[in-house]
């Protein structure tokens, strides 16, 4: 046996098989690819979301800072998106009950969680997503993203509080391109 003849012919059939394997893959990885995206498609449905003032995709979570004693008193609201009361005040009724006051009446809730007061006898969730460490500044909103505010112990409040606070809400998933500034 002569081993050069052996050796072209070993790599001959080598290159040949090669080839058809290069040539075999190019076509089936891309198929392979758009059949299991097609299942995919096919079995998982597309969740239904209304993004509207906030994405309700994104986690909302009340301020670990929030204490209820130092967050009573007034409130003006600097900024807002949705339909926002230009002042509030918190008041602490009870050791279980924490008063919301507004132009439109008073409302009572309880506080579930620190920084997530829920409605008693009703179904909003007023949310504390924030506070500056002098309770100052806040950014506030309700769970089901009908309006989110930022409020001000003072009507002209910082800069870099009201920035800080536009972050928070941008974080917890606000459209912050639809805050109006309070006038």
């Amino acid at each position: 046996m002569n081993w050069s003849n052996f050796r072209k012919r070993d790599f001959e059939s080598h290159t040949k098989s090669t080839g058809r394997a290069l040539r075999l893959r190019r076509w089936i990885a891309p198929l392979a690819s758009a059949v299991l995206i097609a299942a995919c498609a096919a079995t998982t449905p597309m969740p239904d979301v209304q993004i509207g003032l906030r994405n309700p995709t994104v986690p909302l979570g009340g301020t670990s800072r929030f204490d209820a004693a130092r967050f009573a008193g007034e409130w003006h609201t600097v900024a807002c998106s949705g339909v926002c009361a230009t002042a509030e005040r918190y008041t602490m009724a009870t050791d279980a009950v924490y008063l919301r006051q507004t132009a439109e009446g008073q409302t009572p809730y309880s506080i579930a969680a620190p920084g997530v007061l829920k409605q008693i006898g009703g179904t909003d969730t007023l949310v504390v997503m924030w506070v500056d460490e002098g309770f100052r500044t806040a950014a506030v909103g309700d769970a089901d993203g009908g309006w989110a505010a930022i409020l001000d112990r003072r009507r002209a409040p910082g800069v870099d509080r009201v920035k800080a606070a536009r972050e928070i809400l941008d974080f917890n998933g606000w459209d912050i391109s639809k805050l109006r500034m309070a006038k």
